[in-house]
């Protein structure tokens, strides 16, 4: 039975975020107190995570140019060009098409269209690094599937939200249990190294969300819609019938971009793993 071939798509919200917002990049940021409550200060604090990123990366590898690192989920491949200018070897992997077109246009290395947990490559890697894509991983695969595409030795970077066992919710089915990913990681022969939460410094991008909802996007919504029960109110009531449960689903994910919510549920942390040596074949 021949092997079904994986459909891929173009991500709708990162257009919106790129084209509409001006958002170069997708992840929370790491956020100063001084920094506005704004897009101009999401685009500082996600900067900034950038930078955090690529100094641990520098400290790993002080000697850079021959690492090769595997971006798991690059967006849009800011993360990728800033480690690419650094004289890192790096490569993207993404199962968006539409990340696939800026990844291409930014820089001049190899891009993957795949899904990390199905990606065969006959290339290891000193480093691979998941800037919120490890949430996206099937928890079974992630550490199998790093196994095949890391050296002996080498480095696992994950930096995501997790969610705590008290969670409940909303909020707790959104991310990896965050007990569980560390018992995978022991289990799968990954010693944790370095941990860093920096939860307290993501939770302003969710505060500035719920800003710019409630002070943009709802009105916007509520205009449009009192024009067309205006000019068409039999079709408006027909559809807002049609949508109820789409309107209601709206309306209850409001707390996913409550800090408050996210603080009982969750953390948001920085992780590196070293992958003990097992006395495979992969080789530098």
């Amino acid at each position: 039975m021949a092997a079904t071939k994986e459909k891929f798509k173009k991500n709708r919200a990162l257009r919106f975020y790129n084209e509409v917002l001006g958002l170069d990049r997708l992840h929370y940021g790491l956020w100063n107190d001084s920094d506005s409550r704004n897009i101009d200060g999401l685009i500082q604090a996600q900067l900034r995570y950038e930078e955090f990123l690529s100094g641990e990366i520098e400290l790993l590898f002080p000697e850079n140019s021959n690492t090769t690192i595997l971006d798991v989920g690059c967006g849009t491949g800011a993360m990728s060009e800033t480690l690419y200018k650094k004289y890192f070897n790096v490569e993207g992997l993404s199962p968006d098409l539409y990340q696939k077109e800026l990844f291409e246009k930014r820089i001049p290395v190899p891009f993957h269209l795949a899904r990390y947990q199905t990606f065969a490559s006959e290339k290891v890697y000193d480093l691979i690094l998941m800037s919120e894509s490890a949430q996206y991983i099937p928890l079974k695969s992630l550490f199998p599937k790093t196994d095949e595409l890391l050296k002996d030795q080498g480095y696992l970077m994950v930096c995501d939200y997790f969610v705590l066992d008290q969670a409940n919710g909303k909020m707790a089915k959104s991310g990896h249990k965050l007990s569980a990913f560390l018992e995978e990681a022991n289990k799968n022969n990954y010693d944790l190294v370095k941990e860093v939460d920096i939860t307290e410094a993501i939770l302003p991008t969710l505060d500035t969300a719920k800003i710019f909802t409630q002070k943009y996007i709802l009105p916007t919504i509520d205009i449009v819609q009192e024009k067309f029960q205006e000019k068409r109110p039999f079709i408006f009531k027909t559809l807002k019938w049609f949508f109820r449960k789409n309107i209601a689903k709206a309306q209850d994910n409001m707390i996913l971009i409550d800090s408050a919510e996210f603080r009982r549920n969750k953390k948001y942390l920085f992780f590196i793993f070293k992958r003990r040596t097992s006395g495979n074949n992969n080789f530098s």
